[in-house]
C-alpha cells in the first residue's frame, strides 16, 4: 500500500511539472509574440489549453509568471559556471568545456533568452514587475563566477597573472550579452561563429606562455 501511494503520488508530481512546462512554454510563445504588456492571461491560458484558475495556482499573477521564466533562463548559466568552477580537470580543458557547453544551452534557449532580457528593459512601478533589477542580480552572481573561475586560470599558469580579473569578466559578459541585444533588433551571426575565433584570439592574449 505505501508504494502504491509513493508511486501514485510521484506521477502526480511528475503531471504537475508537465502542466507547469506546458504554461510556461506558452508564456514564451505569448510573451514573444505579444510583449509582456499586450499579452493577457486570456491569452495564455487559450495557448495552454488551460484554465485560468490553474493558472492562478501555480502564479499570483503575469509578473510571477514572467519572474520565474527569468529564473528559468538565467540559473542555467549560473550553474554552468558553478560546475566548471568546482570542476578539477585542467584549466584549459574545463574552460573549453564550459565554451561549448555555454553556445549549446544558449542554442536551446534562443527564444527564452530574447524575451527575458528583452523584459528586462521594461519599467513599472506595478508590484512584482522589477524585471530589471531580477536579471541585473543575476548578472552580479554570474560576474561573481566568472571572477573566479579566470582567478583559476590565472593561478594554474594557463592566464597571465597580471591579467585583470575584473575587467576581463565584464568583457566577456558584455560580448555575450551585446550579442544577445543585437539579436533581439534583428538577426546575426551565430554565437559560435564569433566566439570561437574569439575564443583562439584571447587565448594568446591571456596566455603566460610565450610565442
Amino acid at each position: 500500500m505505501a508504494l502504491a501511494r509513493k508511486t501514485l503520488n510521484m506521477r502526480r508530481n511528475l503531471k504537475e511539472e508537465q502542466r507547469r512546462e506546458q504554461i510556461k512554454q506558452a508564456a514564451i510563445t505569448v510573451f514573444s509574440a505579444k510583449g509582456y504588456q499586450t499579452a493577457t492571461l486570456d491569452d495564455l491560458v487559450m495557448e495552454a489549453g488551460v484554465s485560468k484558475s490553474l493558472l492562478y495556482w501555480y502564479w499570483e499573477s503575469k509578473a510571477a509568471l514572467l519572474s520565474e521564466l527569468i529564473e528559468t533562463c538565467m540559473a542555467p548559466y549560473r550553474d554552468l559556471l558553478q560546475k566548471a568552477l568546482d570542476s578539477e580537470e585542467p584549466f584549459e580543458k574545463k574552460f573549453e568545456k564550459l565554451l561549448w557547453d555555454y553556445l549549446a544551452l544558449s542554442r536551446e534557449n534562443d527564444k527564452l533568452n530574447r524575451l527575458v532580457h528583452f523584459c528586462s528593459l521594461h519599467h513599472s512601478n506595478k508590484a512584482g514587475e522589477n524585471f530589471g533589477e531580477k536579471v541585473n542580480a543575476h548578472y552580479g552572481e554570474m560576474l561573481g563566477l566568472m571572477e573566479a573561475v579566470i582567478d583559476q586560470g590565472r593561478e594554474s599558469g594557463f592566464l597571465r597573472k597580471d591579467l585583470d580579473t575584473e575587467s576581463t569578466a565584464m568583457s566577456l559578459l558584455s560580448l555575450i550579452e551585446g550579442h544577445l541585444y543585437l539579436s533581439i533588433l534583428g538577426e546575426r551571426m551565430p554565437l559560435e561563429r564569433m566566439m570561437v575565433p574569439l575564443y583562439a584570439s584571447f587565448k594568446k592574449i591571456w596566455a603566460s606562455w610565450e610565442e
